[in-house]
């Protein structure tokens, strides 16, 4: 176990060590029967035989992130031109997609809270009527003479008797505000969690780390652009247990500690491979024990982690029949890349040069004859073939849904690399795993549907050739001459090629002769515009992918009513890829509240949301159905602020007239839709009446009503012209600035 110190509090931090004990001080291979290796082999076999499936979507997916980045494909001669359509497409698409992080709202499952109560207000209010009439009948009487109670004979106070016949109306109004109480009680609790709920989940998206969300979300999208698809995988850090096997991680000193117990057990003398004292991570663990002793406090944290594998790196089961929801699949397996040292860190385990090594490129190192992607019967035989212990190692994270359990396993290694269990978080889909898809469609063949760049790749290789044959074309038509051999000497014609603009160049010309007497024209094609025409290629991407020519930054030759056309076309499909944006991020964020639900302690969750926090101890199945978090429609995409402000305007007279409505809402509503950051807990005031009405109390009479300005003509202070009372007219179009706005007339 590691020590960590925060103050002069001090802590223990468990360490994984596969199947023994996590606080062990040294590495050890966990002891494993022959099932469990049977098991390992039978599973590699499973995951090999899908990423063997998919290998043709992958080097597409390969194939298409090329393109993108360098507008060609591999084939196509480097120095030759190129324009990356591709590229500057992904770019301005993903701008439009997505923008700001997603605003997450809890909602409460619909339920009916009341038994008695018909959620009427009318109801409630004669049952209130009626207890409070009961009330004052069951008043004893009071003598108005002495103003004391009225006795009876016997000298008692006078109880009065409710009729019988009002007994049953009276129960009835006390058990309808008793029911009210209740399910209001428990409304109340189940808004608060869900308050609590929505500042957990935006403290998570502030904490991502390395990446923040928003960027992280951004390559997303723009992956989900490139290759096709992009996914996201939910976990959960523990404050103490093992590290998750993921790649994003909060920004803490877990890895700090577990590198530095790798290098403290590696100074054990037992070991093979004991550091020596002049090794140089003998002086990395001395420095770094400096440096850790130096720190006042060190910082450990919990909380929900997002990540985003790369599209090629997950390998969905052969039999899955759409990428969205995993429909059809029964095991889905991620891979990742870490050398020796990140895996004894992470699981603990020393694989020796029990493994089959990979480099950089995910390619094996092993011999073509004995590839990666085929498992061997024994895999735990003596014989070490080319590749094995060296590079990096490929370790599968293997979610099993019909056995629930999810396992860690290494290419090559017969062992697990943590035993199996059930996932690290709950979710109701079993695997915290969800794809993001822009271009799907319906096929039985294949899983991946194409992406943008797959969508436009001949319209980019087109424009790239019909650019370089006009690059080529006006070399080919620059003048040349031709002159009779031996008319000019060898030098004098070298000398006039290389020539300089605006130079003189001496020659031998015999005295009879001209220059141009001795030099002939080459006849040379002139250069053909036509030929080279890039109109209809910008044509077919606005039919394959939506952007249009002027999106390009380019001035075509349409009219403004037909770019306004266009725009309109490509903001109706940005507008779906929008919808399923917000589809998959309200996914995401159901499943982030019910691992918080699930993991945050009450302690860790008061300390983020505050004192006022409320969350009672849930189980699973309340968590899955009581209530979720999901996303605002439109809350991630580059709003339109012109035509919001527009809407804005023309409903806002309708709104200040209705009664009922909260001017803190539309205070609230008005500066968000002008961005503004002003404050408005500052600003408000409860029964503080609005600067108007504060002004008109503050008016001096003058005491003549035909000179006091708020009580001239019939109508007083209404008596003044008001806006609106003529016709009004077109307003001006928002959005794109050729074309027209709603309601008005096209500009041709």
């Amino acid at each position: 176990m590691i020590m960590t110190y925060s103050g002069d509090q001090q802590d223990t931090i468990d360490t994984p060590a596969g199947a023994t004990d996590a606080a062990a001080a040294t590495v050890k291979t966990p002891e494993q029967t022959e099932a469990d290796k049977a098991l390992v082999l039978k599973t590699a076999k499973k995951i090999k035989a899908d990423r063997k499936f998919h290998q043709p979507a992958f080097e597409k997916m390969r194939q298409d992130m090329f393109m993108a980045r360098h507008g060609r494909t591999k084939d196509y001669p480097e120095d030759w031109y190129v324009a990356n359509l591709c590229g500057r497409h992904i770019k301005q698409k993903t701008a439009a997609l997505y923008a700001k992080n997603p605003k997450a709202i809890a909602r409460r499952r619909e339920t009916l809270d009341f038994q008695i109560w018909d959620e009427n207000p009318k109801s409630l209010q004669l049952a209130m009527q009626t207890i409070q009439t009961a009330t004052a009948a069951l008043a004893p009487p009071v003598d108005p003479a002495t103003g004391q109670p009225t006795m009876d004979p016997t000298g008692q106070p006078v109880t009065p008797q409710i009729p019988p016949e009002y007994e049953q109306a009276i129960a009835t109004a006390q058990a309808t505000l008793a029911d009210f109480q209740q399910g209001m009680k428990k409304r109340t609790m189940i808004q608060k969690i869900g308050k609590t709920l929505e500042i957990l989940f935006a403290q998570a998206l502030r904490e991502q780390k390395p990446l923040d969300f928003k960027t992280g979300a951004k390559q997303l999208v723009r992956r989900a652009l490139t290759a096709g698809v992009g996914y996201i995988e939910l976990g959960f850090q523990r404050e103490y247990g093992p590290r998750p096997a993921m790649m994003e991680k909060l920004a803490d000193y877990r890895a700090r500690l577990d590198h530095l117990r790798v290098l403290t057990e590696r100074t054990n003398p037992d070991d093979e491979e004991a550091l020596q004292p002049d090794d140089p991570e003998i002086a990395e663990l001395q420095a770094a024990i400096a440096a850790l002793q130096a720190e006042p406090e060190i910082i450990v944290r919990e909380g929900l982690i997002i990540d985003f594998p790369q599209a090629t790196k997950v390998i969905p089961d052969r039999l899955c029949q759409q990428l969205v929801g995993f429909v059809g699949a029964r095991h889905n397996t991620i891979e990742y890349m870490y050398s020796c040292d990140e895996v004894r860190e992470i699981f603990g385990v020393d694989l020796g040069k029990a493994y089959t090594g990979y480099r950089q490129d995910g390619k094996s190192n092993e011999q073509p004859d004995n590839p990666a992607t085929r498992v061997e019967p024994d895999e735990s035989a003596t014989y070490t073939p080319a590749g094995k212990g060296t590079g990096l190692v490929c370790v599968w994270k293997h979610y099993d849904k019909a056995a629930g359990l999810v396992y860690y396993l290494a290419d090559g290694y017969p062992q697990w690399l943590r035993e199996p269990a059930a996932p690290d978080v709950f979710v109701e889909d079993f695997w915290p795993l969800y794809a993001l898809t822009f271009n799907e469609v319906e096929s039985e063949t294949e899983l991946f549907p194409p992406s943008d760049v797959r969508l436009m790749k001949d319209q980019q290789m087109d424009y790239n050739r019909s650019r370089q044959g006009q690059r080529e074309h006006r070399k080919a038509a620059r003048p040349r001459w031709s002159y009779q051999t031996g008319a000019i000497e060898k030098e004098d014609a070298e000398a006039l090629a290389r020539a300089e603009a605006f130079t003189a160049t001496g020659i031998n010309l015999p005295p009879d002769r001209k220059l141009s007497d001795l030099l002939n024209v080459i006849p040379v094609p002139g250069v053909d515009p036509n030929l080279y025409e890039t109109g209809q290629l910008f044509s077919d991407i606005q039919l394959v992918v939506g952007s249009s020519e002027s999106q390009f930054g380019l001035t075509g030759k349409a009219t403004a009513t037909g770019e306004s056309i266009a725009a309109n076309a490509s903001a109706s499909a940005d507008g779906s890829s929008i919808d399923d944006l917000d589809a998959f991020l309200t996914v995401v964020a159901r499943a982030s509240g019910q691992i918080l639900m699930k993991e945050m302690s009450p302690e860790h969750v008061m300390e983020v949301a505050g004192p006022g926090a409320v969350w009672p101890p849930m189980t699973l199945e309340q968590i899955a159905d009581e209530i979720f978090l999901e996303v605002e429609a439109g809350s991630t995409g580059k709003p339109n602020q012109a035509v919001e402000i527009n809407n804005w305007k023309e409903m806002l007279p309708f709104l200040i007239q209705m009664p009922g409505i909260s001017p803190n809402w539309l205070a609230r509503e008005t500066v968000r839709r002008l961005d503004d950051n002003a404050d408005l807990t500052e600003a408000l005031s409860a029964d503080m009446p609005s600067i108007m009405a504060q002004n008109g109390l503050a008016q001096i009479s003058t005491g003549n009503p035909a000179t006091d300005p708020n009580a001239q003509g019939g109508k007083g202070a209404q008596n003044a012209p008001t806006e609106g009372s003529h016709t009004a007219g077109t307003g001006p179009a928002f959005g794109d600035n050729k074309g027209s706005g709603p309601g008005s007339p096209s500009v041709a």
